[in-house]
């Protein structure tokens, strides 16, 4: 009979960070699939998260479903919501967007300009399509005293071969050339990028459980919201990496493929 690991048995809701502890770029980490079989057979509510802004949720739902990995929209959560509700719960809806055609699209359909010549904001994500012209426009109007939202602060996104830079490196950029940090930094390890779900399932922390590969955002979430974590070393963290960790996980993993037994 298959069977969890002991801290996942007797959780509510499992939330799943994506980059790292799923896949690694097009490529499904093993036990990926299998897991996710057995935690719709034992029940288990989960929800994917990432901090990566890249992508829109219908392309994550669509990644996920092409690597053999049921999704709805409905089961994602990005960084890019966060700042999206920022912006609604201050009527602003005139930025200009360092990002992805994708996740411009998502503000777009949230009723917010993109390409503003007169932004109240500039918001920062994982742009991927990263051009001169992009970093040169937003330099300038940060000299203006345009304030700056960053999606995340992740240093680097893992890949199947190996890192790249991420929204952290570029903010570095922009703050060494034009001295401005971000007003706001959105996504994990912020703890309202879960609220509305814990709320809506009515769950207590020790019904919870985060699984994720980096420290500094996953493992500082789950510590945040006061909840166990458990670190996959499939992705940014590695096993030289713990010995400088200042606490430790419920559980440390190679993949998934070592949560659940036949």
């Amino acid at each position: 009979m298959t069977s969890f690991a002991g801290s996942i048995q007797n959780k509510k809701i499992v939330f799943l960070d994506m980059d790292g502890t799923i896949y690694l770029g097009e490529k499904l980490i093993p036990g990926a699939e299998g897991f996710f079989s057995v935690l719709r057979k034992k029940g288990i509510k989960y929800y994917y998260l990432s901090n990566n802004s890249s992508r829109s949720k219908a392309d994550y739902v669509s990644k996920l479903e092409h690597l053999g990995i049921p999704a709805s929209t409905e089961e994602i959560i990005l960084s890019t919501d966060g700042v999206i509700d920022f912006l609604h719960s201050r009527k602003i809806d005139k930025t200009y967007v360092v990002g992805t055609l994708s996740m411009k699209d998502m503000f777009i359909h949230a009723g917010i300009e993109v390409d503003s010549q007169n932004p109240t904001y500039i918001i920062l994500g994982f742009d991927t399509e990263l051009n001169y012209f992009k970093i040169k426009t937003a330099a300038l109007f940060l000299q203006r005293g345009i304030p700056l939202l960053a999606t995340h602060k992740d240093l680097v996104c893992p890949t199947q071969d190996g890192p790249i830079p991420d929204v952290g490196a570029m903010l570095a950029l922009f703050e060494k050339a034009t001295g401005k940090t971000p007003e706001k930094i959105f996504g994990k390890p912020n703890t309202e990028m879960l609220d509305h779900i814990i709320k809506r399932h009515e769950a207590t922390a020790d019904e919870l459980v985060i699984i994720g590969d980096r420290i500094y955002t996953d493992m500082e979430m789950a510590n945040r919201i006061g909840c166990d974590f458990i670190l996959v070393l499939s992705g940014e963290t590695k096993k030289k990496d713990l010995p400088q960790l200042k606490s430790q996980p419920a559980l440390i993993v190679e993949n998934l493929s070592q949560l659940y037994s036949d």
